[in-house]
């Protein structure tokens, strides 16, 4: 989920309706800069996966639920 929020007196409160929010539930609210740079590292992260194929084989399965 994303939404923009304001901060008010104190408190962040969204800009826009938060749908079936849950009470209790805390929610992380990212600045522009910083969502720029997770959307920027979203390519990189994926290229870096390919390095890690050699560790799904049938051999190293027994690792995959430690």
């Amino acid at each position: 989920m994303s939404t923009k929020a304001e901060y008010r007196d104190g408190v962040f409160a969204p800009l826009q309706e938060v749908k079936e929010p849950t009470p209790g539930e805390v929610y992380e609210v990212f600045s522009e800069g910083e969502l720029q740079r997770l959307a920027a590292d979203v390519p990189w992260l994926r290229v870096s996966e390919r390095s890690f194929e050699f560790w799904e084989n049938e051999e190293d399965d027994v690792y995959d639920s430690l």
